[in-house]
């Protein structure tokens, strides 16, 4: 019997079990504090940010965690770590390494603040869109030795006002341009700005973003507004000759009207909307339809003239207006119809098709018309008017009949729809 005491109690002393001695657990402490990047960046800080803190004596390496509390601060924490002299490491692909030495005997709390890394290189700072401006440029380095996937990020104003950036691809819905950057590649990035409808100074920001995560921001300041960018348009229209034509119709598509020749041939049309690009047509019953190359739109007084060829033939047409009147769209019956009879001064088949011009809308949705053809000697055009699927108001359309040797004839089309 007392030998099995004796081997009980050596077991006890041999693996620290006796009663009055229990096994003594090291403490054990945290390490916590807050990260700060310099530039204000929650986001940066937030994306594959590492914490480690390496025992010096044993190499042991315990793993912190990276998280925020609120939509200001980037915080850490590491737990459950022995007494000891420790090393404490931040890493990130956007910041530099970051080493501290800290003897480890208690709690502790270390604030870092971080050195973000320099991927890009950004020629400017701001953009000023001084009035009749449009087009600004800057100029993006990557600094790294990888390629980078670059966006830039718009805020509303922005959004709203650049019309493009040419080198960048913006997908349906997306509000960011976006482009692969190589290693060491400066692009030179272009900023066109919308001729819109505003009359005071607006500013706004465009953020530089690398895998989605902002780098830096580039401050907008537009003064310049839509009537900035308002021109006069003005052109002659000549025979063959150099004969002045009076009274040919002259459309632009800037302002979607009709303005007829002096006896000089002259026309102009002041202050044209914002376009980018801008063009005219001369229409006449006796010259061929003539229409002018696209420009590009600039702010200045633009000069557009026409030289016309007289038809081979012309068309005689025995309504010269369509006038469908007032009626009610509660009460709408069946579609009205008004037919115009065209007579052609030679056998010859002469094309043509039909084109309707709004001032200041849409096309009536309730309105359908032959649209194209071939007109031998005489022929009916037709217009069709169903009320019930349209608006209340009234409304007045120009219809354009344009033939391939018979000139071109304008009819005005009108209607007003009540409840």
């Amino acid at each position: 019997m007392k030998r099995i005491i004796y081997i009980l109690v050596a077991l006890a002393v041999l693996f620290g079990c006796h009663p009055n001695n229990p096994i003594e657990e090291k403490p054990t402490y945290s390490i916590t504090g807050e990260i700060i990047d310099p530039d204000g960046s929650l986001a940066r800080l937030l994306a594959d940010m590492h914490v480690t803190a390496t025992d010096k004596s044993s190499g042991m390496v315990y793993a912190g965690s990276v998280g925020t509390e609120d939509s200001r601060t980037c915080r850490y924490s590491l737990n459950d770590i022995p007494a000891g002299e420790y090393v404490l490491v931040f890493s990130s692909p956007y910041f530099e390494t970051a080493e501290y030495s800290l003897d480890l005997k208690g709690n502790k709390t270390l604030d870092v603040t971080l050195s973000p890394i320099p991927l890009l290189s950004l020629g400017v700072k701001e953009l000023y869109f001084a009035p009749r401006v449009k087009t600004l440029e800057f100029s993006i380095t990557n600094l790294t030795t990888k390629p980078l996937s670059l966006s830039l990020a718009p805020d509303d104003i922005v959004r709203f006002l650049v019309k493009s950036i040419p080198g960048f691809t913006k997908t349906d819905g997306d509000r960011k341009w976006r482009c692969q950057l190589n290693a060491g590649e400066t692009k030179s990035v272009s900023v066109v700005i919308m001729h819109d409808d505003h009359e005071s100074l607006l500013e706004g920001s465009l953020d530089i973003e690398v895998d989605n995560i902002k780098q830096s921001s580039i401050r907008f300041v537009i003064e310049t507004t839509s009537k900035d960018f308002y021109a006069n348009l003005v052109g002659r229209i000549t025979d063959v000759q150099g004969n002045p034509l009076k009274d040919i119709p002259v459309y632009c598509n800037c302002t979607d009207t009709i303005v007829l020749t002096d006896e000089d041939g002259r026309y102009s049309i002041d202050e044209l909307p914002s376009f980018s690009m801008i063009y005219v047509i001369a229409l006449s019953e006796y010259y061929n339809w003539k229409m002018s190359e696209s420009k590009e739109y600039s702010p200045n007084e633009i000069e557009i003239d026409l030289t016309l060829e007289p038809c081979m033939n012309h068309l005689t047409l025995d309504r010269k207006e369509i006038d469908f009147g007032t009626g009610s769209i509660s009460h709408a019956g069946q579609p009205v119809y008004f037919e115009i009879n065209v007579t052609a001064d030679t056998d010859e088949p002469i094309l043509f098709n039909v084109q309707t011009k709004v001032v200041g809308g849409s096309v009536y949705p309730g309105l359908n018309y032959l649209a194209n053809g071939v007109i031998q000697s005489s022929h009916k055009l037709w217009f069709q008017l169903s009320r019930s699927v349209g608006d209340v108001g009234d409304f007045q359309f120009t219809a354009i009949l344009k033939t391939d040797c018979a000139g071109t004839y304008l009819i005005p089309v009108r209607f007003s729809n009540t409840e």
